[in-house]
């Protein structure tokens, strides 16, 4: 996988060091702060990628948050993790628990969200990953 990441491109990876490329490459594209919110079936790869994100940036592995919906990692870039499976947030859920978050420089990764649930006013983007066999995926970059 060479060169920049371009939106709109399928990018078809085979093995988990080319998923971490992708993400290291998406991450290497984006200006702070943004939002990413990632879609695809469960089991795809989501939370692999948003941990491939948090190693771009230096942080610790974000975790599944099975029991929360909101996880914060704080370093150089603080990341915020939201895994929404079967959670529907409330219409309060973004300045309550998101908003405080939002600590210069951020990014938002939004697992299982709905686009257009808050206005960040920053850059949103979304990655959709498929399933293709066991190890490989494609992810697809759009911007929102």
């Amino acid at each position: 996988m060479n060169g920049s990441i371009v939106l709109g491109k399928k990018y078809r990876c085979k093995t988990e060091v080319e998923t971490e490329t992708f993400a290291f490459r998406v991450a290497l594209r984006m200006n702070l702060p943004y939002v990413l919110y990632l879609k695809g079936d469960l089991g795809v790869g989501k939370t692999y990628f948003a941990r491939m994100i948090c190693k771009y940036y230096g942080l610790p592995e974000v975790k599944s948050s099975s029991f929360s919906k909101v996880s914060s990692i704080q370093g150089k870039v603080n990341l915020i993790h939201c895994d929404l499976y079967r959670k529907i947030p409330n219409i309060n859920f973004y300045e309550e628990e998101v908003e405080p978050l939002l600590i210069d420089p951020w990014v938002l990764i939004i697992e299982w969200g709905v686009v257009g649930g808050w206005n960040f006013g920053c850059p949103e983007y979304e990655i959709q990953a498929e399933y293709i066999s066991m190890h490989e995926r494609y992810f697809t970059l759009l911007e929102l």
